[in-house]
C-alpha cells in the first residue's frame, strides 16, 4: 500500500471513530410526527432544482456520484453513489472537476482487480457529498432527516465558525493533499504543514441498510452545535457512502429546528 494509500486510510478510520455528537439511526416510524418546526432549513434538499448538477450541493461527479432519476417517478430526482470506484481513478478524476471539468465527462469506471476491492473508495475516503452551508443560531437545536436506499452510510451535520467560497472536496485534507503533490508541493521540506479540516463541529446520525427507501433520523437525541461550540455559526451536510463497495442512493435530506413532542414531556 503506498503512502498515500495509508494516509487516506487513517483519515477514514480517524474521521469514523472520532469523539463526536454520535447516535445510531432509526428507521422512521411513518405513522409517528417529526419533532420539527419551520420549513426545511437545507435548500434543495429533494434535489428537484438543478441544471447539470442539483443546486445548493457540491457538483456531482459522474464517476462516483449521480444525478439521476429514481425507478419509482413518483420520487423524481435522487443522488446515487458509486463506491467500487478505484481510489486512484477517483482522484485523478476529482482533480480535473476541481478545474472545471464536467460531470458529463467522466471516464468510464476502470474494475478493481482486487478480490477484496481495497483498492477502492469504500475501503478509504468514501464518496463524499457536501451540501452548501447553513446558518444555524446560538442555542438551538436541529433534526436531520433523510431518505436512504442500500448499504448502511454515514451522514455528518458539520460545524464551522466562518462561511467561506467552497470548492470541491474542500474540506477533505487527504485529498487536497493528493492535490498538493500534484501541484508539485514536497511533503519532505521544511515549513511542510499538514491540511487540517476546516470544520469544528461535527455530529453523526447512520442510514441505509435496506435495499427498499426508507427514512432514516437520530429519533432520540437532536443536534446541538452550538452548545460545547458556541463559535459555530454555520453547519454542511456531508452524506458519506463508504463499505462496502456498490451502489447507495439518497434522497429528501431535511433540516429543521427541533421541537420538543408533548409525549416526550
Amino acid at each position: 500500500m503506498n503512502s498515500q494509500a495509508v494516509q487516506t486510510a487513517a483519515l477514514g478510520v480517524a474521521l469514523a471513530l472520532a469523539p463526536v455528537t454520535a447516535h445510531t439511526a432509526d428507521v422512521w416510524d411513518p405513522a409517528k410526527p417529526m419533532p420539527v418546526t419551520g420549513p426545511n432549513l437545507l435548500p434543495n434538499g429533494d434535489f428537484e432544482k438543478g441544471e447539470t448538477t442539483p443546486d445548493g450541493w457540491q457538483t456531482i461527479d459522474g464517476l462516483t456520484s449521480f444525478w439521476v432519476a429514481d425507478e419509482d417517478p413518483a420520487r423524481g430526482k435522487v443522488i446515487k453513489f458509486d463506491t467500487a470506484v478505484l481510489q486512484s481513478q477517483a482522484y485523478e478524476w476529482w482533480a480535473q472537476i476541481v478545474q472545471g471539468a464536467s460531470p458529463k465527462d467522466a471516464p468510464a469506471k476502470i474494475p478493481s482487480t482486487d478480490p477484496n476491492q481495497y483498492d477502492t473508495l469504500a475501503a478509504f475516503d468514501g464518496a463524499w457529498f457536501f451540501s452548501e452551508f447553513i446558518p444555524v443560531e446560538p442555542g438551538k437545536q436541529y433534526w436531520l432527516a433523510l431518505d436512504a436506499k442500500g448499504g448502511e452510510m454515514m451522514c455528518w451535520l458539520l460545524g464551522y465558525k466562518d462561511k467561506y467560497p467552497t470548492s470541491f472536496g474542500d474540506d477533505e485534507p487527504a485529498f487536497l493533499g493528493y492535490l498538493r503533490k500534484k501541484a508539485g508541493y514536497d511533503s519532505k521540506q521544511r515549513g511542510f504543514k499538514k491540511i487540517p479540516f476546516k470544520r469544528n463541529w461535527k455530529g453523526q446520525v447512520k442510514a441505509g441498510g435496506s435495499n427498499a427507501w426508507r427514512t432514516y433520523s437520530r429519533r432520540e437525541k437532536p443536534f446541538s452545535p452550538t452548545k460545547n461550540t458556541p463559535s459555530v455559526r454555520y453547519v454542511r451536510v456531508l452524506i458519506l457512502p463508504y463499505w462496502p463497495p456498490g451502489e447507495y442512493y439518497v434522497d429528501h435530506v431535511r433540516l429543521f429546528v427541533y421541537h420538543k413532542l408533548q409525549e416526550e414531556h
